[in-house]
This record gives structure tokens, sequence and C-alpha cells, in this order.
């Protein structure tokens, strides 16, 4: 089923999805971007993503072993998947089959492949291309300023920011977007609530969601539920209160703090972020440490 979405981020990046998804991925791209911008007029950067099993062609291929193969501006791998540099952004393909995990034959295409390790790890490289990062941190709008709670993967983010669902304006879950100047930016991805969240969710809604049976044949490793954030803000971006680093509160290196959080988060994409340097396809001089640092300056 070939189906469209579009949205934007930050007020800098453009993402298109298209191509051959089925009903399944696209319900899960309507899920998880429902509360995104719409579509910039002039976007400083533009995301391409095509679900499709033809490749792009390349007349000058430089071979790169049994991991892929190139040209001066188009990577293509052997999962069947494709990174091509434009002007602007990039254009991705990405194949109607993959491998997950150990299984040895290709599934279906879900769509946390495409929005988890195709879309973010890629908005990341546009972002740093245009003064802002990712930060792996929930993060709490409030009397006009941002709070971020930055933290390593089960330290209590999400259930921080479930005590304040009801009461205050919740902008990110597991990612928050700082740019250089200081100001933060939504990022209304659903709140993924795994089993040991569960505990800080109202009763009712549990019961509502059936969520008590659903844990119990959920794998510990993949959410349970989906808890949607109210609504779009109200506002495009807000100052940065602090950067409350859950794990070290008194860390006096905030900015490469960040860094190192993010480059484990995203650790599965470095040997495709290796392989564009190293082509000369892609490579940013702009680090997550160095916006970090520029925006606690700009306090």
């Amino acid at each position: 089923m070939k189906n469209k979405y579009q949205f934007s981020l930050a007020q800098r990046i453009n993402v298109n999805i298209s191509g051959a998804m089925t009903k399944d991925c696209y319900s899960f791209m309507k899920l998880i971007y429902k509360n995104f911008d719409e579509t910039l007029e002039n976007p400083k950067a533009i995301l391409n993503v095509e679900i499709t099993d033809i490749l792009p062609k390349i007349e000058s291929k430089i071979q790169l072993g049994k991991d892929g193969y190139s040209d001066n501006k188009t990577l293509v791998l052997n999962s069947g998947h494709s990174i091509t540099r434009i002007e602007s952004g990039f254009n991705i393909t990405v194949p109607s089959k993959v491998k997950r995990g150990k299984i040895p034959f290709k599934r279906t295409t879900p769509g946390r492949h495409i929005t988890d390790e195709i879309i973010e790890p890629l908005l990341q490289l546009l972002l740093l291309d245009s003064n802002a990062t990712f930060v792996h941190a929930s993060s709490v709008f409030e009397n006009e300023e941002v709070d971020v709670l930055m933290g390593w993967r089960g330290t209590g983010k999400t259930n921080a920011i479930l005590k304040d669902f009801n009461s205050k304006e919740i902008w990110s879950d597991d990612l928050a977007i700082i740019d250089s100047d200081g100001f933060v930016y939504p990022y209304l991805r659903p709140i993924r609530l795994y089993s040991y969240n569960l505990p800080l969710i109202d009763e009712d809604y549990l019961r509502k969601h059936n969520l008590n049976f659903k844990k119990r044949i959920t794998p510990p490793w993949q959410p349970v539920h989906y808890l949607p954030l109210a609504t779009k803000s109200n506002h495009k971006r807000a100052k940065l209160k602090r950067i409350n680093y859950l794990n070290n509160p008194k860390s006096l290196r905030l900015g490469k703090d960040a860094e190192e959080i993010m480059h484990f988060e995203q650790l599965f994409f470095e040997n495709f972020r290796i392989m564009l340097k190293h082509l000369g396809i892609y490579e940013t001089n702009n680090s997550v440490a160095d916006i970090v640092n520029k925006a606690l300056a700009s306090k």
C-alpha cells in the first residue's frame, strides 16, 4: 500500500515518508508523529524516506566488500537500504523486508525500524548541521522555560515525567532537542510505557487499555503501550531552564556527558556514519558537546 506521511521538527527539518508501507506501518507513523508540526515552506533541511525495494542506480561503483557499494553521493548497503546525500539533506530507501535480531530470514519492515533506526539517527545528523542536537532526555515545559532531565536508559526519565503528566506540559519522553542559542524544541513522540512504568499509570487507564494483561504477554524490551502526549504545544520553542543529569547531578561536564550518552544510544548507527565519512558523502563539524555547552553558556 503506497502512503505518504509528512511533518517537521525544530523549525528546521521537513520529513517526508512514502512508499510501500503496510497498513500497520502507516498506522504506526501516524501514532508516533501525530503531534508533530506540519511541513515548513522553507526548511533548512529535508529528510526523504521511501519504503521500496528499488535501489538507486550507481554508474561508477566503489565496492565495500560484503557491506555494500557506493559512489560519491550514495551508499547502498547489502541490507537493501540506501543513503543519498542531497544538497539540503538525505534521500533514504528502506526495503520492504528486513532481518531483525538473530532470526535468519527477513520479515516485513516494522514502523519502529523506520522511526528509531532510520529517521532518528539521520535527524541527528541534520540537527547537528543546523546547530542543534538531540539529547537523551525527557523535558517539561513550565513558566515559559523547559527543564531537561537527561540520563542513561533505565535511569527514570519516563517515571519522572509521568508524575507530572496531568499537571505540566511534557515536551519529550526520550529525546529532547536543544540548539546552540539555548532553546529547547518539542519532540512530541508518545511516551513508551514499559512494564516497570505501569505502577505510575492511573488504574482506570490501565483497565481501559487492558495494560495489566498486555504486560504479561509483552517482552520486557518492547513497550507495552504508547501513551499519547495530550496535544500539540502552543509554543514552538522555549528557553532552556537547566539540564538535570539524573545519574550525576553534580557533573561539571554536561556537554561531554550529553555527547557520550547520545553516542551510546545511537551506537548501532556508528558503522554507517563511519562509512559516510570515509566515502566523503557526509561529515559534520558540529558536536553534541559543543552545542550543549553553547546552550548552557547562553543562559
